[in-house]
């Protein structure tokens, strides 16, 4: 068989990627009894439901003009051969969250009347910054985003903002009713942390090796899409350069705040992984073929290196 026919069946059938999920379980399954394994494991089903939530997205509003698996492949592999990620509960909500902002997001595209929309996206946002403070940078993103597609007005700004008084004058009216302030102060996000700037203090050969493979395959993407990439339609090329800015923005916040290293690299796997697949997909060339080849050898031997304490890799 043509190696061309193999690769293409590779990301054509959905046999990679149950393959690639029960390696993603296998795993983990050494560290149990390592730590909390309800962390553990609910990272694991939440990291689940991220990987199928890229395929729906990504299917549903037609971003890649091929059926593929490659955008949950490709989630699956990265979270999955890093241990980073094992524990990592709050870094996979906080990504579940955005993604179901990023499908309500996209479901606006050049509709004006989106103020529903809009409002549950603030909804979302304004709740999961209970949970996770740097969840209110997403607003101007989203704004962004929203402008983009052609679906940013007064009317979806304003019920982005009604989104965000609607959560807190509901807890304003509680305390009020408990005659405890508290319960409305205890719910104000800490802004202070939003600009609390830390770089890495130290360079971890491995990760470092990694990023730059992620940034070339990144940067081939982008060039492919918008350079080579004339037949695709305007919608999906509209939906493929907000999620590649949005790639750029979530990697400088990630190399900014590196103290939630672990929440802005999960979340930046996710579009990383879209943007990755319809290169992957789309491109028939023979050196991509044995780059995609390469690239999943690449990660699976990182994992595996974290076990074997080589001198030259720290």
């Amino acid at each position: 068989m043509n190696i061309r026919n193999i690769y293409k069946s590779f990301i054509n059938n959905r046999l990679p990627l149950i393959i690639a999920w029960l390696v993603f379980i296998a795993l983990r399954i050494p560290q149990i009894g390592e730590g909390e394994a309800l962390e553990l494991w609910g990272s694991m089903f939440v990291q689940t439901g991220i990987a199928l939530l890229l395929l729906y997205i990504t299917q549903k509003f037609s971003i890649i003009r091929q059926r593929t698996f490659l955008p949950a492949f490709l989630y699956l592999l990265l979270v999955g051969t890093n241990s980073l990620f094992f524990y990592d509960l709050r870094g996979s909500v906080s990504t579940l969250l955005v993604l179901l902002c990023l499908w309500l997001l996209f479901g606006t595209y050049q509709n004006p009347l989106s103020q529903r929309k809009a409002l549950n996206i603030a909804l979302v946002l304004t709740l999961g910054s209970f949970y996770w403070t740097p969840f209110l940078l997403f607003f101007p993103l989203f704004w962004y985003g929203m402008y983009w597609v052609k679906s940013f007005n007064l009317k979806t700004f304003f019920a982005s903002l009604l989104g965000v008084a609607v959560v807190y004058l509901f807890l304003l009216a509680w305390s009020i009713y408990h005659d405890d302030k508290a319960v409305f102060v205890q719910f104000l996000p800490d802004l202070n942390t939003l600009w609390d700037i830390r770089f890495p203090s130290s360079v971890n050969i491995k990760e470092s090796i990694a990023n730059i493979l992620l940034g070339i395959l990144f940067v081939t993407s982008v060039f492919n899409i918008f350079m080579a990439g004339v037949a695709e339609k305007a919608q999906a090329r509209t939906y493929l350069a907000y999620l590649s800015q949005l790639t750029v923005v979530i990697s400088i916040l990630c190399l900014g705040q590196n103290q939630w290293e672990k929440e802005w690299l999960s979340i930046l796997y996710a579009p990383l992984s879209i943007v990755l697949a319809h290169y992957f997909t789309l491109s028939q060339r023979l050196i991509t073929m044995w780059l995609f080849l390469a690239t999943i050898l690449f990660f699976l031997l990182r994992f595996a290196l974290q076990w074997i304490p080589w001198w030259w890799f720290p």
